[in-house]
Parts: C-alpha cells; sequence; structure tokens
C-alpha cells in the first residue's frame, strides 16, 4: 500500500518552514487536481512527488539555484532519475546494465552551467557513478582511488567551446535521496 503525506507531515518530518514547502511544492508539481486554496482538500503527496518537491528545494535552498534553474534542472535530469531507481514508484526502462548499477554505491551529478546559450536558461550534466572509493599510498602520500562510470545528460554541441568550469556545481544525489528515504521510513 501507497503511503501518501500531507505538506504539514512533510514539512515537519524534513524541519522545512510548511509555507516555504508549498511554495517549493506549487513551483515543482503540476496543480493538484482535488485540491485548491478553496476546495477544502489538502494536497497529499507520494514518495515520487514529496522526492521532487525535496530535490527541487533543495537545489534552491542549499545550491542557490533560482527557481527557474531548478525547474530545468528537474526537468532534464527526470528520464534518468526515473531510468536509475530514484523515484519509488516510477522505475523507468534503464539502459544502463543492471549489473554496473547494482555495483555502484553513490552517485554525483556536475551541473554544469552553459553560460553560451544567452538568456535561455540551460545546464548540462556529467553523472558520475561510484563503484569504489578506497585510500591508497603513492609515492609515500595518502591519496585517494576512485573507481566509477561516467554518462552524460544533455550534452554541449561538438562545436560548442568548454564551458566554464567555474560554473561547476556538484549534487550528491544518493545522499540527498538517501535522506528522503530516512526521514519518510522508507526503505529501498
Amino acid at each position: 500500500m501507497i503511503k501518501y503525506y500531507t505538506n504539514r507531515e512533510l514539512s515537519r518530518k524534513f524541519g522545512i518552514n510548511l509555507a516555504k514547502w508549498k511554495r517549493w511544492s506549487r513551483e515543482f508539481l503540476p496543480p493538484d487536481p482535488l485540491g485548491g486554496m478553496q476546495s477544502g482538500y489538502a494536497r497529499q503527496y507520494s514518495p515520487d512527488s514529496a522526492f521532487t518537491v525535496f530535490l527541487g528545494g533543495y537545489l534552491v535552498a542549499y545550491m542557490k539555484f533560482t527557481i527557474p534553474e531548478a525547474k530545468q534542472i528537474l526537468k532534464d535530469l527526470h528520464g534518468w532519475l526515473v531510468d536509475n531507481g530514484f523515484y519509488f514508484l516510477d522505475k523507468g526502462d534503464s539502459k544502463t546494465s543492471d549489473i554496473i548499477i547494482s555495483v555502484i554505491y553513490r552517485y554525483i551529478i556536475y551541473i554544469y552551467e552553459n553560460s553560451l546559450s544567452g538568456e535561455h536558461i540551460d545546464f548540462y550534466y556529467k553523472i558520475r557513478g561510484i563503484i569504489s572509493d578506497r585510500p591508497v599510498d603513492y609515492k609515500g602520500r595518502q591519496v585517494r582511488e576512485e573507481l566509477y562510470v561516467e554518462t552524460t545528460v544533455k550534452q554541449l554541441d561538438k562545436k560548442a567551446p568548454e564551458p566554464d568550469t567555474i560554473k561547476v556545481k556538484m549534487l550528491n544525489i544518493t545522499g540527498v535521496r538517501n535522506k528522503l528515504s530516512e526521514r519518510l521510513g522508507l526503505n529501498s
């Protein structure tokens, strides 16, 4: 059975101001067909819709993206998030081998701003699936050795110059998903 949550429950579980949670909900989810300001019905959230609002709010509050930028990022990454099991109910048709996915323990998304697009909000993404990360001794120094697979979402045009790497932000998407699962008491 699917558990549904209200605004008040989610804002309390995540420690987010209720008014802020409601604003994020209005921004990142389509209008609620049952609820509305005057309908008398409170909006109910599935774990997937709670994840969308939580991730959008995280992009705005902690990563300092604007609301339109966060909406664009959610739109761009939605297919990849579904295909790689970040949503609870909506399971996609992953093109990545199940064997590879099963050995990845953390995903990091590098969000690059494409400043060449002018006024249009545009990003592209490198997604790193970390398989192992361990300390090693290299020439008498402690360093870390990382084994990972990497994919891109929305690649740049091959003719375009490499974007300004100063405008890259890193999102530990596995950490965000795990925090949501922990707060909601979900195991998956």
